[in-house]
This record gives C-alpha cells, structure tokens and sequence, in this order.
C-alpha cells in the first residue's frame, strides 16, 4: 500500500514554462523512446545489460480517455534520483556508453505524452519504492517547485512504471503495428541475435507493444560472393581521439553488396552508442554526396551498397553526433568531420566503403551475387562477414577491400559468352564456389535455357574464349561443306566442337544425311583443316562476315529489361505520305542471342549485324 513519508519532496527546477515549450519537436514514437533509452540505461547501471530484461507499452481505454503504460524491470531509480525522470535539465549519473544523455528527452516526452501521468520506481537498494504524480495544477502554480514523493510498498524491486493517464495521441492497432516497426529499427541491435553476433556480444531484451513483441529490423541480406573479395567486411575498433573529448571513440564499419538490389534498405545506418540513429541515409549524413571526404553521390546503381556505422565511448555523450531527438546526425561535428589532428568518421568511411560504391550494380552482374546468400553452401567466408581489427591501424590495406577490376568476374563471363556460343556447358570443371554464378550467367547467355546447351567434361582451351564467335563460325562452315557433301562426319572433333555442329545440320535439315567414317582427302575434317579464314560462314542459317566489335555495352539491366522493335516504312515523297508497320518485337536479350552476340553487346553493334542480315536476306 502507498503512504505519505513525512513531508518528503522532489524539486524539479528549473521552470515550467520551459517545461510546456520543450514538447514542440517530439512525436509520440520519439517520446515513447526516450523513456526506453532511459531503461536501457537504468539496465545498464544495474546489470551493464548482462541479465535478462523486458519493456512493456500498453494501453487501456476507456471511453474517452486513453491510459499509456510503460513498464520495465531494467533496474529502478534510487529514490533520491526521484526527480531526475522530470526535472529539466537533471539526469542520472551516467555510465560511459549511456543513450540518454541530454537530461530533457524524458521531460520533453511525458509532458508530450499528456498529462496528468504518474512515476513508480522501485531501486533494489532502497527498502520501498517511491511515486510521484504531476497534474495540471502543478503547472499553474508559479511558485511550487516541488512535488510530493510516497512512499510505494507495491512496487517490484528493480521495476519503473510510468502512467500516462490521459494520452494526448489517437491509439490503433496501425499506431501499435508502427510503434514496433520503430522500435525494432531504434534497438535491433538489443534485440537482434544477427547483429549481436556480428558483434560477439549477447543482449537479452524483449520489448512488447500491447502484448506483442517487437521484431527487429536484423542483419542486411548479404552477397557473400566468392569473386573479387566482394564479400562484406567489418572494420572494427578503429579509434578516434580529440581533444575536447575525455575518452578514445571506438568506430566499427561494416560494408558490403546486398544479394538483391532494395531500394529501401541501400545505404548508411548509423548507431550511436548501440542505439540506431539513422537509417537507409544516402544523402551527407550517410557520407554521400560531392566533395572531399564523400564517398560520392547516390543513385539507383548503388542499391546493392549497404553501409553500417557504430560509435561508442565513455565520454560525454552529448558531445556524439546526434540530436536532442536521437533522429538524426550532425554532419559538422568534429567527430564526423574530422580534426586537424584526427581523421573524422566520414574519412574513414570513404576509404573503406569505396570500392563496393564503384562496384555498383551496373558493374557487378548479377549472377555474381545473387546466387550468394548467408544460406548459400557456398557463400564466402561460410556467409559471416569477415571481420578486420583497426585497433592499431591508420590506413586500409589493400587486401581488405574488393578488386575493383573484377579480374575474376571478367573471366567467368567471357567463359560463359564462349560456352553459350558454342552451345556447351562445362559445370564441373569448375570450382563448386563458382558454379552457381556460371550457370546463371550461361543461362543469360544463352537465351535458350541450361537444358539446350550439351554438358561436357572438358571445357574448349581459354585462349579461344576471346574469340569464341569466329570459332563458332568455322564450326559452322566444316559442317556447311560437308552437309553440301551430302555426309556427316564429327569423329575427328573436339567434344566442344560437335554441339555446334550437330547443331547446324538439324537447323538446317541435314540431320538424315549418313554418317561416314573417313573423308576424301580434299576435304576438311576439323575447322583447323579450312584453309580460307576469310571465306564467309553461317552461324545459325546467317552469314556472317568477320565479327563487328564495339567497346560499348549495355548494362546488364538494359540487357534484361528492353525491348527491340523494327518497323518497315514504305515513303512516297510526291503525296508526302508515309505507311509503316511493326514487324518485329521482342526482347533485347532474345535478339542478342538469335544474333550470336553477347546479351550486352553495344547498341552501334546490334544495328550493324541486323542491317548486315537484313542486306544479305535479300540479295
């Protein structure tokens, strides 16, 4: 039961009216997390968040009236802290690493929230624990400072429970269901088992919302891809020190390529002593943007980039880059911007998150990097970010950043233009880390699906990869002689050479001419028997000249997503008329095939192999 003990009062100086102005900026989300930064503290003062805790918010309503609770067993506050929950400008003695750090963000949030609204708290070293209310009345008295404090016997040790009797905000499941949502981002480090790994450290915490828990927002869905080092890194423990601070800052930055390109989630995440400030920037305050210390600007190529930033210190946390409301970053602050003396966070940013922004989704197929989730058997590193301690460092080694001239990457694709121009596979040959990206960069290839192309168990010699489409075009001029000869006759060819030519013999309606075992002299048994190289070939029933080359592509986007339309025009210039029609359409990707060009093949070489084919139809 509460009782009165004896005229005990909390002062919550300085004024009132500065009271009832400070709630201008503060929503009902960022009230309700103020009060549970201040849990987090209290569990940090008690425990340094090393047992178990749990936050409730709840509400009841009844007619017109809506009653907030927000209850915690992180720890209590001591009763002759009372009036640090309400008194402007008084806070708890803080720990290093403390979140709530400006001494108003409570106050700020409980006059929000509506009032009036009742404190209980009960610290395990005090016998009981200890109330106090605040009405409207107390806010019209000018000269009474103070507040009555009873004594509380109810109350669990270690338990705070605030009481809005009167919230001032419409309350609804959609305002419980985004309430979470905020909750899950703010704190997903507490409350991610993911990126508590990622940090080797162990929260417990379970924060609900009218009885339902919160989910957090967890760990970013990598690519852990085994190309080029494009896999996702954390630079850890890499320590800022200035002078107007009494304590080192400890900043930890992870970088990599999500799996999927996502709009949403592309970006910067900044946490400020574990608490999540800001997220999915990609304007200054995600170190984007023109200038010297930027990474650069961000645009809808970069949505794979995912970046996530951590500062700590024991420190004066007022002096972090955050604001009042813990909603966003002060990008001039020295520990951004950097010192004379010190390199700042957005230094170290831009030279460790550098290479992955250049390695944009236009430069990284995504064969590459889709088949390589956390999940993949085969994703890098066992699909955990590969961690690299900068406790003692000042530069970036090398080693431990992606190669941007994706020397491996290049490789597999001419690989895989070869096979698919030669209408082979060759999975096995390959290390199984490399599989996955070879068969879906084979199958975009070649715009027939893997189970049209011959698998074989020795794959054609690299130094013909360059130039497979010529290869391909002798292939298809042996068997052109041949079939004028009326025979068939692949023994003497390589097992990648005979799918091409078998090949163009069914298109072309040779498959019933006999097979014969050996050949008149006079003719060629192998492509390297022709003598002629500059003869013309068919590939696929087209003449081909000596292959156009162009060092323009397309990106692989374009490649997948446009279309090519032809039109015929007929023109008669004396009636000034026109009449035209579509003749075709269809898909870029499908014409680059049927025209034996690789998928991104430059738009000046796609118009010169159509025109040369449309020319050579109807001489």
């Amino acid at each position: 039961m509460s009782q009165m003990r004896g005229k005990e009062r909390a002062q919550l100086l300085p004024t009132k009216e500065a009271l009832t102005a400070l709630k201008s900026d503060v929503t009902l989300e960022s009230a309700i997390l103020e009060l549970c930064d201040n849990a987090l503290d209290a569990w940090k003062r008690a425990s340094d968040r090393s047992d178990e805790a749990k936050i409730e918010i709840s509400v009841d309503q009844e007619e017109a009236r809506t009653q907030l609770m927000i209850r915690d067993d992180t720890g209590g506050v001591p009763r002759d802290e009372a009036a640090m929950l309400f008194g402007l400008g008084q806070t708890a003695k803080q720990n290093g690493g403390s979140i709530g750090t400006f001494g108003v963000g409570a106050k700020k949030s409980l006059v929000n929230l509506g009032v009036p609204f009742t404190i209980r708290s009960h610290h395990p070293s005090d016998e009981n624990g200890w109330r106090y209310r605040i009405d409207e009345s107390w806010f019209e008295d000018d000269h009474d400072w103070s507040v009555s404090l009873h004594t509380d016997a109810e109350i669990e040790p270690g338990v705070t429970e605030i009481c809005i009797e009167d919230l001032n905000y419409e309350w609804s499941e959609e305002t419980a269901a985004g309430l979470r949502t905020r909750l899950g981002q703010a704190y997903n480090l507490f409350l991610s088992d993911e990126m508590q790994e990622l940090r080797n450290e162990d929260f417990d915490l379970t924060i609900l919302v009218d009885g339902e828990p919160v989910t957090p927002d967890g760990v970013p869905e990598w690519a852990f891809s085994q190309f080029d080092g494009l896999f996702p890194r954390r630079y850890k423990d890499i320590q800022l020190d200035f002078d107007h601070l009494e304590a080192p800052v400890r900043l930890h930055i992870t970088v990599g390529l999500l799996h999927k390109k996502d709009t949403h989630s592309a970006g910067t995440d900044i946490y400020i002593q574990k608490r999540k400030v800001v997220s999915s920037a990609r304007d200054a305050q995600g170190g984007f943007g023109d200038g010297q210390e930027r990474i650069g600007k961000f645009n809808a190529r970069h949505d794979r980039l995912r970046i996530i930033v951590e500062l700590e210190t024991e420190a004066d946390g007022q002096k972090l880059p955050w604001d009042t409301q813990k909603s966003s970053i002060d990008k001039h602050n020295p520990i951004m911007r950097g010192t004379d003396e010190t390199k700042g966070v957005y230094n170290w940013l831009r030279r460790v998150a550098q290479a992955y922004y250049e390695l944009d989704a236009d430069k990284v197929p995504r064969a590459f990097v889709e088949p390589y989730d956390a999940d993949s058997a085969v994703a890098a590193n066992g699909g955990d970010v590969k961690t690299q301690d900068y406790r003692d460092r000042q530069r970036i080694v090398s080693s431990h950043r992606p190669d941007t001239d994706l020397t491996e990457i290049r490789a597999l694709r001419q690989t895989a233009e070869a096979h698919a121009t030669l209408r082979i596979r060759c999975d096995e040959v390959l290390p199984k880390g490399k599989r996955p990206a070879y068969r879906t960069q084979l199958a975009q290839e070649s715009d027939r699906g893997l189970d049209q192309l011959v698998a074989i168990e020795e794959a054609p010699p690299k130094c013909l990869e360059k130039d497979a489409h010529k290869v391909a075009g002798r292939i298809n001029e042996l068997a052109r002689i041949h079939m004028e000869n009326a025979f068939r006759h692949s023994d003497d060819l390589e097992a990648w050479q005979k799918p091409r030519y078998q090949k163009y013999f069914k298109n072309h309606g040779g498959q019933k001419l006999s097979v014969v075992e050996e050949l008149p002299e006079h003719l060629p048994s192998t492509p390297a028997d022709i003598k002629n190289g500059d003869h013309e070939v068919e590939i696929d029933g087209m003449t081909e000249q000596p292959i156009a080359e162009s060092s323009q592509t397309v990106s692989e986007d374009q490649s997948q997503s446009e279309t090519a339309e032809l039109f015929l025009v007929f023109n008669d210039e004396e009636e000034e008329e026109e009449r035209g029609a579509k003749i075709l359409d269809l898909p870029r990707s499908q014409l680059c095939g049927n025209l034996n060009l690789p998928h991104t093949a430059g738009d000046d070489l796609v118009w010169e192999e159509i025109r040369h084919l449309i020319e050579s139809s109807l001489e």
